[in-house]
């Protein structure tokens, strides 16, 4: 009978993480359009709002960030070289662990701008990790590698 009650419990305390993590799936999916928004909008002022104070990036470009601080300041200037640029993250995977309030993202990103009369087109794959701090999924690192780029001199730039 004990052995009975056990598993019960487990099943109903398993079907009630499930759906949990599906909610907390939702949080983060939302996060990530109003994100993407932020992005196409060049809205730094908004994007560090999904940010950890200590997010770490390393861009397909090998460059790495350490800070919202000194991340907003290079996308600043991201967005100042190449007026155009939009970044889109989109999701294929999110798991969630609850119990750490941790989750994995992972997914396709795309980069597009013009530069001079060339159109840059970069894309690849990212990992995000987030972090749930006062009940608000936050974004503490992501690493973006590319796969392919076209659209002229740019993509022939070999990063170090």
């Amino acid at each position: 009978m004990r052995s009975i009650v056990l598993v019960l419990l487990v099943t109903v305390c398993c079907l009630g993480c499930e759906s949990d993590t599906e909610d907390q799936k939702k949080m983060i999916a939302d996060s990530r359009v109003a994100f993407n928004l932020a992005i196409a909008n060049h809205d730094t002022s908004e994007m560090v709002k999904y940010w950890t104070e200590d997010i770490i990036v390393i861009t397909s470009r090998n460059a790495s960030f350490i800070g919202k601080h000194q991340y907003a300041a290079g996308l600043e200037q991201d967005f100042k070289s190449k007026e155009d640029v939009v970044y889109i993250r989109n999701p294929e995977t999110i798991e969630v662990f609850p119990v750490w309030e941790m989750a994995a993202e992972s997914g396709r990103w795309i980069g597009t701008w013009k530069n001079g009369t060339e159109a840059i087109k970069v894309v690849g794959t990212y990992y995000a990790k987030w972090k749930k701090i006062n009940n608000q999924w936050l974004i503490s690192a992501e690493v973006f590698t590319p796969l392919k780029c076209s659209g002229g001199n740019y993509c022939m730039d070999v990063p170090k």
